[in-house]
């Protein structure tokens, strides 16, 4: 995955969340589509994170005891949890981190 890519897909997302759900430009949508837009930036970190979670390079991870998938599910966990998203971030990495260690001794 490439900077450039990574540009693109957030002004995509910049884009549609600013374009249609900002008050003061007169274009309005149906109530279900605006729905599904609060969903784009879930979506696209979705299908940024997931590769990175469960494959390196062209191998898939041993799942059950990878940092990588651990993290994620700690961040999972958390997330239910809390709403406060800074929190669950640094905890997530902190978790991340400490599973690195951990594991690669």
């Amino acid at each position: 995955m490439t900077w450039t890519l990574l540009f693109i897909l957030a002004a995509i997302v910049f884009f549609n969340r600013y374009f249609f759900l900002e008050p003061n430009i007169r274009l309005r949508l149906p109530v279900f589509i605006e729905k599904m837009l609060g969903f784009s930036a879930p979506c696209l970190l979705m299908a940024i994170c997931t590769p990175i979670i469960f494959f390196n390079g062209s191998e898939i991870r041993r799942i059950p005891l990878d940092p990588y998938f651990l993290g994620a599910v700690m961040c999972v966990f958390l997330a239910c949890l809390s709403r406060k998203i800074l929190l669950n971030l640094v905890l997530s990495m902190l978790f991340f981190y400490l599973m690195i260690y951990v594991l690669n001794r």
